[in-house]
């Protein structure tokens, strides 16, 4: 088409798409125009699911790039499959899929969208495939976590080898089973073991697409800090996170050929059942990755029976796996094996025995691996759980010691391991524990600092000091912040009232104590005579101690909830406050003319706000509202004289159409890439979106 190069346009930015993952779209769609002609061809109430898709791309943009807002083949009315794929062909759509958890039945489900940007940039449609992707990878990953409960169940009811066994599906290609015993049937069981397969079964139950499923799996078989920050870009549900930190470091797919990868065993599963219950009896330790090795040296022992003359299968033996590597070496160099005439993907079924073998011969190191992430991990849920400092020593930790055991490890290694991997974490604090025998550490949470401050009236003292040894000379006064009253959230400010009372509390008690135990120290004879010398006006009381800075700094009596640690001035030198960016608008209407906003227009703004993802319409405001007494001029009051202070108005956009953002928005990136994105899709082109989006992206730009 000649305007098919004109509107070319360069690769979307995405670190992902340059290695692979995604497959990289370099052309613009058709225009609109253009394609409307071709859509005359089927029926003209095909315009109408035009619209939906387009609709679809603008929600899509509007509701923080979520694929569930794109239009699914089942939603459109007029456009068959059929007219889809057409229409894909002539560049008018583009169609994708997309994994989901289903809601209901908690099951894996796919979803086929037609994607269609009213923009027609290939940079756009580049980043709804990527987020496609995250979502696909995502719901992955919640069936694994379900996948991994099946598995623990199983093995605890002794199930797992036969349930492994029914996932190998050896049938002929008319789906008749067969017979494991018959030699004849062997080149059709080798190559079954591909159903054992990540892509054997997706494409088995879901009918994902080629290109699709390829770039899932190459994700999916990624260090597991290189999917979660992939899956950033979209809302992931925790268990999607569970599921790899279940794996430690390792991918979440072990890749035993190009084409055939499996599920790597969970920390669960290659350690046991957590348990410090010594009566409890030992769960069978195999994992379904040993079972499938098994298959493998079963079939393999079986096709060279098959291929060796009967006085030369003499060294053969009838079970076990310790002569695996004999066998992968003989079946390596057979020649009518590894000609792929009869044993048609002999290839594949030599690499993928390979790689099980090397995964075989590491499952000891690894189990010791996984056993001490799993320690680790039990330490730091626990300690982030805690409300005060937590002892982290050979008695907290509670893994079996049957399974420490058959790691080949001591409950000493373990600790030693576990204690080692605290020192590179900075989101706890440590130090050496100095009561009870034998090595251990004192652990606080960074983010539970300040709640244990406030509950541990007696402990605050050893807070501040587990503070300081961590590097941070301020101690606790580190934790105070200046909060303003209608910028901070008021629980912030809240927290910091509480904080900045307890620690005046704090100094005032270790004050009393100090003196105390000084006054404690003195003989009877030194006592008498300063009480002798008081009677005279004499005063020996000792002066106040300073700790780390002078005690004013820290508190001021003349606190107020706009700021609590306005009285901390810091001691250090002031430094240059950077310029600070002009506001999107107008941040706040004067103090003393602030209204608390009616509930009834309060929800008519809330509605309007999640309607439009942050952008608040005055005039769908008042529309919503639905009262008479409620006109433009007075909601706009209510919202510039907003006592809370939420709302900022866009000043300059007033003359075409009064419009407020939330206030945080402004200074929230993301925000201002998506809203600007769905403004440059909004089907309807009026002439406010246009310039919201040319206000945004200079504010942006500054």
């Amino acid at each position: 088409m000649p305007e098919m190069e004109s509107n070319s346009t360069p690769p979307a930015s995405n670190p992902l798409s340059e290695e692979g993952v995604i497959p990289v779209d370099r052309v613009d769609l058709i225009p609109e125009e253009e394609l409307r002609n071709l859509l005359l061809q089927t029926t003209p109430k095909a315009m109408r699911d035009l619209d939906l898709i387009e609709k679809g791309v603008e929600n899509f943009f509007l509701f923080n790039y979520s694929p569930f807002a794109l239009a699914k083949f089942e939603q459109l009315q007029f456009l068959k499959p059929a007219d889809l794929k057409y229409f894909e062909d002539k560049n008018g759509f583009v169609l994708y899929q997309y994994l989901f958890v289903s809601e209901e039945t908690k099951e894996l489900g796919l979803a086929n969208v037609a994607l269609r940007p009213a923009s027609r940039r290939a940079e756009q449609i580049q980043k709804i495939k990527s987020a496609c992707l995250a979502q696909s990878a995502a719901a992955f990953l919640q069936f694994i976590v379900r996948r991994d409960i099946n598995l623990a169940d199983r093995r605890s009811a002794g199930e797992l080898r036969d349930w492994v066994i029914r996932q190998y599906l050896n049938t002929d290609e008319k789906g008749n089973l067969l017979d494991f015993q018959d030699s004849r049937n062997l080149p059709y069981s080798m190559r079954n073991v591909k159903t054992l397969s990540v892509e054997s079964f997706l494409q088995r139950n879901f009918k994902i697409r080629e290109d699709i499923l390829t770039s899932l799996i190459s994700l999916l078989s990624k260090k597991p800090n290189e999917i979660v920050a992939f899956l950033s870009q979209i809302k992931t549900v925790p268990d999607a996170l569970l599921a790899l930190e279940k794996r430690g470091n390792r991918p979440p797919l072990l890749r035993l050929h190009l084409e055939f990868h499996v599920i790597q065993p969970s920390l669960e599963e290659l350690v046991g059942e957590i348990s410090i219950d010594s009566k409890k009896p030992n769960a069978n330790e195999e994992t379904e990755l040993e079972i499938i090795f098994e298959l493998f040296i079963g079939l393999s022992r079986k096709i060279l029976i098959s291929l060796l003359p009967g006085e030369q299968a003499g060294w053969i033996k009838a079970s076990g796996t310790e002569q695996g590597p004999d066998y992968l070496r003989e079946l390596s160099k057979h020649p009518a094996f590894t000609s792929g005439k009869t044993w048609e993907g002999s290839d594949i079924f030599l690499q993928a025995f390979e790689v099980l073998m090397g995964s075989m011969d590491s499952l000891s190191s690894l189990r010791k691996e996984s056993l001490i992430n799993l320690a680790f991990s039990d330490m730091v849920i626990r300690i982030r759980e805690s409300k005060e400092p937590l002892v982290v020593d050979s008695g907290a930790l509670k893994i079996k010691d049957s399974s420490i055991q058959a790691a080949g490890l001591t409950k000493t290694e373990v600790l030693d391991q576990v204690l080692e991997r605290f020192k590179t974490r900075n989101d706890i604090l440590t130090r050496e524990k100095v009561t009870g025998g034998g090595p251990g550490i004192v652990a606080l949470a960074l983010e539970n600092v300040v709640s244990s401050f406030l509950n541990n009236k007696e402990r605050r003292t050893s807070i501040h000091t587990l503070i300081r040894k961590n590097g941070q000379p301020k101690g606790i006064y580190a934790f105070l912040k200046d909060v303003v009253e209608g910028v901070d959230p008021e629980l912030v400010i809240d927290d910091q009232i509480r904080l900045s009372k307890a620690i005046a509390d704090w100094e005032k008690e270790t004050e009393k104590q100090r003196l105390k135990a000084i006054q404690d120290s003195k003989s009877f004879l030194v006592k008498l005579l300063e009480w002798i010398l008081s009677l005279f006006g004499v005063n020996f009381s000792p002066s106040p101690k300073k700790d780390i800075e002078p005690a004013d700094e820290f508190h001021s009596s003349k606190q107020s909830k706009k700021s609590p640690s306005s009285g901390a001035a810091s001691a250090e030198p002031e430094k240059e406050v950077p310029k600070k960016k002009k506001s999107l608008g107008v941040l706040l209407g004067p103090k003393e003319k602030s209204t608390l906003i009616p509930a009834k227009v309060q929800k008519a703004i809330d509605y309007v706000d999640r309607k439009n993802n942050g952008i608040i319409w005055l005039d769908e405001v008042v529309n919503a509202s639905s009262a008479p007494e409620f006109g433009k001029d007075k909601v706009a009051d209510l919202m510039y004289y907003d006592q809370k202070r939420r709302y900022i108005e866009i000043r300059s956009m007033n003359s075409i159409r009064h419009v407020f953002i939330r206030k945080e928005l402004e200074s929230d990136s993301a925000w201002l890439d998506s809203t600007l994105e769905y403004l440059e899709n909004v089907t309807a082109k009026k002439p406010e979106f246009a310039a919201l989006a040319d206000t945004l992206r200079k504010f942006r730009d500054e």
